[in-house]
């Protein structure tokens, strides 16, 4: 089942931005097939094992060790479970259910039904957790939430003037561009966005390794304080959207889900809507890009993290501290 887990994370570092798949086929503690959701819409991780899987003969001495329960609904791709009949397997072992409660349960009963020996609950938390922001949709029917921002040592995300501060090193500029790439959105607040006429898209990154899209940008604006130029709405940088951001948070998340089918987006800041989403208790995880090097003494102080968020863990990233916070999942 590990190494479920390794197959969805592959290429996305330590934590993936978006809901991935990871399935293993063994025989005799040997691999014979490997398969992950790659992109949203392609091939599951159980069809990509098997369109790639040569002659290995009959498969029902065989375990399918898979981190989410297959599908069983004709969704982008036709149903996980069906496939698994067909191809005769003897053994599946499900790191964790579905969380949709229109689905749970359903792919693991069919894989019974047709007289599969089923194996529920391996890595439990671990596969959740992978699957992070899918679980937030489907237990909360919301947008999930990463937010992220740069701080000075001493704990400063600006100068609280407008004179602009670079904090962030190279390599840490570099991570963000890769998790920008795994986002359906990535959110400002005005002031940030007059200030410091962020660009909001990624860069830098090699299309070749993987399809995605630019993602959206999302400006929260409540009173139309926002500057636009023409040349920043180019859809080249990604769709623009100017929002309320004075409405309830949660509210506006709800909307953001579920009207316009964002899973996940990445707030960038500033401190206000930061705080904002904190104090409404819709942030799911955090990362702090902290400049080992860089220290202000006044300014904009960083946002206080609420109750509930858990640090798993921190890096070096060049000059940056990188921390990692999660909160628990339903």
């Amino acid at each position: 089942m590990r190494r479920c887990l390794v197959l969805a994370e592959q290429g996305r570092g330590k934590v993936s931005p978006n809901p991935m798949v990871g399935a293993v086929l063994v025989r005799d503690g040997l691999v014979l097939g490997e398969g992950w959701h790659d992109v949203f819409g392609g091939a599951h991780a159980e069809r990509m094992l098997f369109d790639q899987l040569g002659d290995v003969g009959p498969l029902s001495d065989c375990i399918l060790y898979v981190s989410l329960e297959p599908c069983s609904h004709f969704g982008k791709t036709p149903p996980c479970a069906n496939l698994i009949v067909e191809r005769g397997v003897g053994t599946v072992v499900v790191g964790v259910l579905d969380p949709n409660p229109k689905v749970s349960g359903n792919g693991v009963s069919l894989l019974r039904e047709a007289g599969i020996d089923v194996v529920v609950g391996v890595l439990e938390d671990e596969c959740r957790r992978l699957n992070w922001s899918f679980w937030v949709n489907q237990r909360l029917g919301r947008t999930a939430v990463l937010a992220k921002w740069a701080e000075t040592w001493d704990g400063f995300i600006g100068s609280g003037t407008s004179e602009r501060v670079k904090i962030s090193g190279a390599e840490a500029g570099a991570w963000v561009m890769t998790m920008r790439k795994g986002m359906d959105g990535i959110v400002v607040g005005v002031n940030t966005w007059n200030l410091d006429r962020p660009q909001l898209n990624v860069r830098g990154v090699d299309r070749a390794n993987g399809v995605w899209k630019q993602p959206v940008r999302i400006i929260l604006d409540g009173h139309g304080r926002g500057v636009y130029q023409p040349e920043e709405e180019s859809g080249d940088l990604g769709p623009l959207w100017v929002v309320d951001g004075h409405r309830d948070m949660a509210d506006l998340l709800r909307w953001l889900y579920a009207e316009k089918g964002l899973g996940v987006v990445m707030v960038e800041g500033g401190a206000q809507v930061l705080s904002a989403l904190f104090e409404a208790g819709t942030v799911d995880q955090v990362h702090v890009l902290r400049n080992k090097n860089r220290v202000l003494g006044e300014g904009v102080r960083s946002p206080k993290l609420s109750a509930g968020m858990e640090l798993r863990w921190l890096e070096d990233l060049g000059d940056d501290e990188h921390g990692y916070w999660e909160r628990e999942l339903l």
